[in-house]
């Protein structure tokens, strides 16, 4: 009798402990609701919604992103965090009592934690205009511990999502900064994506950095759609979308009124670079010799697909280089097309070794061929001798355009073979460079050329109509 007492003293006991346990249980989805007009006063950011799916407490809205940041990050450090399932949403409402934040409290911070982050707008025709005067670290960051925790693992990766949020006045402080492992894993990869998101005046909109010396492709991918960055003036050597390990598409995305002296607008290392669905380059200008993107080590994953570049001052829109290729060839078919030129001053630059408005510089033979059509140019004043094109080590097939008359070298090649469909070349200066064969499909040049001028190209043969027209190959 003794011993059936203790039993069941001991199962009731074992009872109450799984019961509070339970009741303590924290909710594996955390929405947390900001309301820049709220007056409810709170402490120690105890504000937004609950974190325990068994607290009956109705909670005020926060009042500002650094206390929904506080708020997240006391159900990442409770203890009780569930691996793989936690999912975060920020609800900002009623953004048109007091829309401009600033200073610290437009500040996340780190939430590295969660597999999830939505950070929304309620309503559907205002921004939230989020002001970084007074910052004095990133709007959101995804920083990795030295010591890894498993309740932070994510084994169906990570994404963090911002929509209808204007970024305004960051000047050199970063927008979003990741810092994490990056080797590539499909499962535990991280997805960015902006949706409507506006910045002025910000110099650095994301800076993806591995933890560590490894990154590989793929291991981040990134997505803007109806984008507007506008008003960057900066002189950092940082770019306002500094990639590593990323595959990022820009769709609709508005690059504005800007003025860079120190780095490209984008520069992506062993990634993916599509900028696709009329977006726009206006009003940009580069200083220095930067180009506009600078790639390096993608292989052929770089795409430019309906893109109006007008009103610019710049010398190069893309330096794209492989010292060695670590990425698989993509299934996209173009890597320029429909791209329209209007209204821009193309400026020399010596110390580059190229002096080309696009080049392509492979210091190993690839295996693929840059395909480009459809370019449209209108108005563009060169100044000095720059060619056109600038291709090393790759094949070339371009179709359906003419390269304008103001760039007084057209093509510049080196070890390629040059398939040119219903093109033509009416600079002074068709083609130079070396070891290298041009083929013709039909006649390419508006007037006659002086074949003397074919001398340019060394070790090199044109071929029109099946005709060969120089030879020295």
């Amino acid at each position: 009798m003794k011993t059936k007492l203790i039993s069941f003293f001991a199962i009731s006991l074992l009872m109450c402990i799984f019961q509070s346990v339970a009741s303590q249980t924290l909710s594996t989805t955390i929405t947390l609701t900001v309301d820049f007009g709220s007056t409810t006063p709170y402490v120690n950011s105890e504000c937004g919604g609950i974190l325990n799916s068994g607290d009956t407490t109705v909670y005020p809205p926060c009042i500002s992103f650094k206390d929904a940041g506080n708020r997240a990050r006391q159900y990442l450090n409770s203890g009780l965090v569930i691996p793989n399932n936690n999912y975060l949403t920020i609800n900002v409402i009623n953004t048109t009592i007091s829309a401009n934040i600033g200073g610290e409290s437009a500040q996340l911070g780190n939430l590295y934690g969660f597999c999830t982050i939505d950070i929304l707008i309620a309503t559907t025709t205002s921004r939230a205009i989020v002001d970084g005067t007074l910052s004095t670290s990133y709007f959101v960051s995804l920083e990795e511990p030295n010591t890894p925790t498993q309740s932070y693992q994510c084994t169906s990766g990570k994404s963090l999502k911002i929509k209808n949020i204007e970024f305004t006045n960051w000047y050199n402080q970063t927008i979003i900064y990741t810092n994490f492992n990056q080797v590539y894993n499909v499962n535990t990869k991280l997805s960015i994506i902006l949706t409507l998101v506006y910045t002025w005046s910000s110099n650095s909109v994301i800076n993806v950095q591995p933890k560590g010396s490894i990154f590989e492709y793929g291991s981040v991918a990134f997505s803007c759609s109806n984008g507007y960055f506008n008003t960057i003036d900066s002189s950092l050597s940082l770019p306002p979308f500094n990639f590593r390990g990323v595959n990022a598409v820009f769709i609709n995305t508005r690059f504005l009124n800007s003025t860079l002296n120190s780095s490209p607008f984008i520069y992506s290392n062993i990634g993916l670079i599509y900028i696709r669905g009329n977006s726009v380059i206006d009003g940009v200008i580069i200083n220095n010799g930067f180009p506009f993107v600078k790639t390096m080590n993608v292989g052929d994953n770089f795409y430019y697909i309906g893109l109006k570049i007008s009103n610019c001052i710049l010398s190069k829109f893309l330096q794209h280089e492989n010292n060695q290729i670590n990425a698989p060839s993509e299934t996209i078919n173009h890597h320029l097309s429909s791209i329209n030129l209007i209204n821009n001053t193309i400026t020399s630059n010596n110390n580059d070794p190229t002096n080309s408005f696009f080049s392509f510089q492979n210091y190993q033979d690839a295996d693929y061929t840059l395909l480009i059509t459809s370019i449209y140019s209108e108005n563009i004043q060169v100044l000095g001798d720059k060619s056109f094109i600038w291709n090393q080590n790759c094949n070339t097939s371009l179709f359906g355009f003419e390269i304008p008359n103001s760039f007084s070298i057209g093509l510049i090649t080196q070890n390629s073979f040059n398939n040119l469909l219903d093109s033509g070349v009416s600079s002074n200066i068709p083609f130079a460079g070396n070891n290298s064969i041009f083929n013709f499909n039909s006649y390419p040049f508006y007037s006659s050329p002086n074949p003397l001028n074919f001398n340019y190209c060394d070790v090199c043969r044109i071929t029109i109509e099946g005709q060969v027209v120089y030879d020295n190959y």
